[in-house]
């Protein structure tokens, strides 16, 4: 079931050669009047070309980077040239350009559409058997479709923002059955594990994007049980038609290379242009020019009326093992890690006399989900972990039966804020007035309102900043291509490792604010973070501060050296302590090696969140250098989010 591509090959002759008399007379025929109904400048068949507009040009081209994908030599930029040759490929049935099955077979959504809008009868065209093709169809069983949003993966840089797929429901008899449903995917064909040479290729698209069918419980399975990514799951309203057409655009995309972009062409974006051609005038695709987030992507489907009918929510694994610790206390979750573990027996498990039934067996499944949990993430395999399993099932069978509960459905990701932001502050520094103007493309940060966004998670992209003082000409301050923040609270189950990374230009320390050169810095670290109480609304982390300063010019960075090393410790707070409000308390230390001077700082951040779309903002900051007077800072600004 998975679409794989295929590249092009010699194959035989085709053309207006090919063909009979009377097919070359029909073919003019239906290629005037396509030219009379303007088909080829039609929205629709520009959408199954995957046809934009160039944004610095303005020039017309497809997206598809596949010679396989075109019956013209210029069909990449012609629309018109590919149309009149898709026309006079169908009259042939041999196998296409690609050699592998006639063109009436490659390209069944063109087929269907320009029968309907030409008026072709079925003896107009030769009768072909698309074996293929209706074997996978079949196998899809196409009764609705739904739009699948795993949410955002930090540890992955191919899933920091989120990830989106579409689920072909199965109708007739499995239907009502997600489990045994298919999905259609988009993505680079890369190795992940490459971390950041992964995210290095897939920002200059150096990889190859394919489309791909695999069954949802696979997704589930690598979702929410392998990386423990909660899911939520969007049902479109599509009708049997829009829902054949997007089938049969799927299969001729199986074939199709694009090149992968992770910030415009990518996951979300080529979803979105399935869904454009399901049904023409969406065109939800014309939304993204420059970027595409994949929670943006989902907010779109909102803005159209009715599009969306209905969402569900589904935990991820590490969620649900949250929820179920949460209704223990210490000393049965201490003992069910221990039996999920291998290092205490099932029969032990709060064996003591007098000890509630309910509460051994609530126990019991914890343990149990535990070890599903550990065999997942560790690679443990079925002999270990299935043993383990069964005795502790077998021991749970003993116990009354428990009502059931599921975690409580968290705010959706389209609720959350927008992720592009600009930044506009005022105040003091040094003891003189300043501003700064700042911009973000993407995507979250700290300070940002947390519903809808994973707790605890930073991912920032290029973010810009300009400051200036009276009497100085503006100046960049910044500039942070990537800024990640990892603060997983460890609790009583997992012993979550935090962390962080950030590089890009910033000023240098240690000179006055307009005098200072810039420096590329590379900064990071691991740690942890703790949540203060049950209410998830006090956090306190420590993560390492090493860091790595290179100027261009001796003495930019420090006594005489262009070159700065150093680590150190952050400390910090986040604290909510009111709906809308948060605080962040943070201080560090760094010490650099040769003997260059310490540095120290203290910073508050206070936040006020007015809506999806603006914040009120207050920072100050304190630094210090070793025989330096350092620096005092204290602005006040107002952040939007568009």
């Amino acid at each position: 079931m998975t679409a794989t591509p295929v590249r092009a090959q010699v194959a035989p002759e085709t053309g207006a050669a090919a063909l009979t008399a009377a097919q070359r007379e029909r073919l003019s025929a239906w290629q005037a009047l396509a030219r009379e109904r303007a088909l080829a400048q039609d929205p629709a068949w520009l959408d199954l070309l995957h046809f934009k507009r160039h944004p610095v040009t303005g020039r017309w081209r497809s997206l598809a980077d596949d010679a396989g994908f075109f019956n013209a030599p210029q069909g990449a930029v012609d629309p018109q040239a590919e149309l009149d040759a898709t026309l006079q490929a169908f009259l042939d049935p041999r196998p296409n350009r690609s050699g592998e099955q006639a063109t009436q077979c490659r390209f069944p959504a063109r087929l269907r559409w320009l029968r309907q809008r030409l008026d072709l009868q079925i003896d107009d065209l030769p009768q072909v058997a698309c074996e293929r093709y209706d074997q996978w169809r079949a196998g899809l069983r196409p009764g609705g479709v739904s739009l699948i949003f795993p949410a955002a993966y930090v540890n992955s840089p191919a899933s920091m923002y989120g990830h989106t797929f579409l689920r072909i429901n199965p109708g007739g008899e499995v239907q009502g059955n997600p489990m045994l449903a298919y999905t259609i995917s988009y993505a680079a064909a890369g190795n992940e594990a490459d971390g950041l040479a992964f995210a290095f290729r897939g920002l200059v698209g150096l990889y190859p994007g394919i489309f791909t069918t695999t069954p949802y419980y696979r997704r589930i399975e690598e979702y929410t049980h392998l990386e423990n990514r909660d899911i939520w799951e969007y049902d479109l309203d599509l009708n049997p038609e829009e829902i054949t057409q997007l089938v049969a655009h799927t299969w001729e995309l199986g074939f199709t290379r694009f090149d992968y972009y992770f910030f415009d062409e990518n996951c979300s974006y080529h979803l979105l242009s399935l869904l454009d051609v399901a049904r023409p005038g969406l065109r939800l695709t014309d939304r993204f020019t420059w970027w595409a987030i994949p929670v943006d992507t989902v907010r779109v489907l909102f803005e159209v009326p009715g599009l969306v009918r209905g969402s569900h929510y589904r935990p991820s694994n590490s969620t649900e093992l949250g929820f179920q610790a949460d209704q223990l206390d210490d000393v049965a979750v201490a003992q069910a890690r221990e039996v999920a573990q291998g290092q205490r027996a099932p029969r032990d498990l709060l064996a003591t006399a007098g000890v509630d039934p309910l509460r051994r067996a609530g126990a019991l499944e914890l343990a149990e989900r535990h070890a599903t949990y550990l065999g997942a993430v560790q690679g443990l395999g079925e002999v270990v972990v299935q043993p383990r399993r069964m005795a502790i099932l077998a021991e749970r069978a003993r116990l009354p039966v428990l009502p059931v509960r599921q975690p409580p459905r968290p705010i959706p990701p389209e609720a959350g804020h927008d992720t592009a932001r600009l930044d506009l502050w005022v105040g003091r520094r040094d003891g003189q007035s300043a501003w700064r103007l700042g911009w973000r493309p993407a995507y979250h940060e700290l300070m940002d309102p947390e519903a809808g966004f994973q707790r605890g998670a930073q991912i920032q992209f290029f973010s810009l900043d300009l400051a200036g003082e009276p009497g100085h000409r503006p100046r960049l301050e910044r500039l942070t291509p990537v800024d990640i923040v990892s603060l997983t609270p460890r609790d009583r189950l997992l012993g979550a490792t935090s962390w962080k990374v950030r590089f890009g230009l910033n000023r240098a320390f240690g000179r006055p604010a307009a005098d200072a050169p810039l420096v590329a810095e590379v900064n990071g670290g691991p740690g942890a973070a703790w949540e203060l109480g049950s209410g998830r609304n006090a956090m306190v982390y420590a993560l390492m501060d090493n860091q790595l300063n290179l100027a261009r010019q001796d003495g930019d960075v420090a006594d005489g050296r262009r070159v700065a090393l150093g680590s150190g410790l952050q400390l910090g707070l986040l604290l909510d302590p009111a709906p809308g409000w948060r605080l962040q308390l943070e201080g560090r230390a760094r010490w650099y090696l040769a003997s260059q001077p310490q540095e120290r700082s203290l910073g508050l951040k206070l936040r006020r969140s007015l809506g999806r779309s603006g914040q009120l903002m207050l920072q100050c900051e304190r630094q210090w250098r070793q025989g330096d007077a350092g620096r005092r800072e204290c602005l006040a600004g107002w952040q939007h989010h568009w």
